[in-house]
């Protein structure tokens, strides 16, 4: 469903994607984990559509992200980093005007709004404005945005930013479940027990290039490791 081969990016002289691969299997939550600045937000907007690639293919669901952009993005859903959402709008307008842009029908939109307002506790704030929102407000908004059209193909930057441990526990519960019953979510994050509980595989990603790849308990196998992190710091360390 996702697949990049030999991806590279580069901005001027700085190489922030160094020629990764990697293919991400329908029903699969797969986890680009590393630092700021690693190179898995740039690998994400390139597979989103948003970067072009200086090398390298980058495929989703067999389509070429450079010659037919259109086409992925109705294929996926997305959630940046750092949303910009419209601060004058409320929670529902915002949701209500993404939903159409996605063509939805007015009565499946209304229905699937009312569903995420249920699984992600929000109704309380739903109708006031954006701009009074917190950080853990603005990101359930920003999430269940990105997937109110409930598309095969989920990309996901740092889902999890800003929420509390109970909503976290919540996206990481409708992800799982997302993905069982046959979707695709690529998903970056920094937090390795989110990478260890959450993704059925994950690449450790260190200075634009993939330091390893395999399950969490493969890759903690793999270095004798106790835990993800630890593994993590001895990939990190050993580039």
């Amino acid at each position: 469903m996702l697949e990049v081969r030999n991806l590279t990016k580069s901005f001027g002289h700085v190489l922030a994607v160094d020629g990764i691969s990697f293919a991400v299997a329908k029903g699969e939550v797969f986890g680009m984990l590393g630092t700021n600045g690693a190179g898995k937000t740039t690998t994400i907007k390139v597979l989103s559509c948003l970067l072009k690639p200086t090398g390298g293919l980058a495929l989703v669901d067999g389509l070429d992200v450079t010659k037919e952009p259109l086409a992925v993005k109705r294929r996926i859903g997305y959630l940046p980093e750092m949303p910009n959402l419209f601060e004058k709008l409320t929670g529902r307008e915002f949701m209500g005007m993404l939903g159409t842009l996605r063509g939805l029908e007015p009565e499946l939109l209304a229905k699937r709004i009312d569903g995420y307002i249920r699984i992600l506790d929000f109704s309380e704030f739903l109708d006031l404005e954006i701009g009074t929102y917190s950080k853990g407000m603005r990101q359930r908004v920003a999430f269940a945005s990105s997937v109110l059209h409930e598309p095969p193909i989920l990309i996901l930057d740092e889902p999890t930013s800003g929420l509390d441990p109970r909503y976290s526990k919540m996206v990481k519960a409708w992800v799982r479940d997302y993905a069982a019953k046959g979707n695709t979510v690529l998903m970056s994050t920094h937090v390795t027990e989110i990478a260890d509980s959450l993704c059925d595989r994950v690449a450790v990603v260190h200075r634009g290039k993939i330091a390893g790849l395999d399950t969490p308990s493969g890759l903690k196998k793999g270095l004798g490791a106790a835990t993800l992190e630890d593994a993590f710091v001895m990939l990190v360390e050993g580039g």
